[in-house]
């Protein structure tokens, strides 16, 4: 018999001053929450690839890395706003 552990833990999106919350998987990309969160909220833009998540103390979630590589923990509240400028290198 084996027993599967649930791992996923809720996190919350704040959008416009509107809080949403969300389950993530600690294996899961960072990047897949973010899309969630566009999807959630409905935003609409051009280029969605220029919103990030950020932490309450202004700090970029990176996006290329898992929720635990990340350092996300339970009940952490961020932030879906304009990232910085993305591009290629110089």
């Amino acid at each position: 018999m084996s027993v599967t552990v649930e791992k996923k833990f809720a996190v919350a999106v704040v959008y416009n001053g509107i809080t949403k919350p969300f389950e993530v998987d600690p294996e899961e990309q960072v990047r897949a929450l973010l899309q969630q969160a566009i999807a959630a909220f409905g935003v609409v833009t051009q280029q969605p690839h220029l919103l990030g998540l950020f932490r309450t103390n202004g700090s970029e979630v990176p996006d290329n890395e898992s929720v635990e590589r990340a350092g996300l923990k339970p009940g952490e509240v961020l932030l879906l706003r304009p990232s910085a400028v993305r591009g290629g290198q110089g």
